[in-house]
């Protein structure tokens, strides 16, 4: 069974500094082949997910994911995050925080995802 908190990759470079804008059509979509997911987040029911990855660009960005019986098992995009792109790991995350509203409570639920977020932010 998957944990709550999968680190797969470091991250590499930022890009320089800015709000998310959106690119493309902005439409959700599975995680690119080329995009690193460097954390997947779990919620307590593992029926939910939150994807955080970087893009070859450089760039970062997150999606929500559900997993259903109907679906076999299967991680389904759930919104549209996936088209919005940040300038840092740090943001992206941030980002996810606000816009899923089950992420900080299993954040707060999981030492290891704690030290994902700033020391303010605890």
């Amino acid at each position: 069974m998957v944990s709550c908190l999968e680190i797969r990759h470091n991250v590499a470079k930022p890009v320089a500094g800015g709000e998310a804008v959106k690119c493309g059509s902005g439409v959700s979509q599975r995680i690119e082949k080329s995009w690193v997911v460097l954390v997947s987040l779990e919620n307590f029911e593992h029926d939910r997910c939150v994807d955080l990855f970087a893009r070859r660009d450089g760039s970062y960005g997150f999606e929500e994911f559900r997993r259903d019986v109907e679906d076999r098992g299967a991680w389904t995009p759930v919104q549209f995050y996936s088209g919005a792109v940040y300038p840092s790991r740090e943001a992206a995350l941030a980002a996810a925080v606000r816009s899923v509203a089950w992420l900080p409570d299993a954040i707060r639920q999981n030492p290891a995802a704690q030290k994902l977020l700033p020391q303010n932010a605890n």
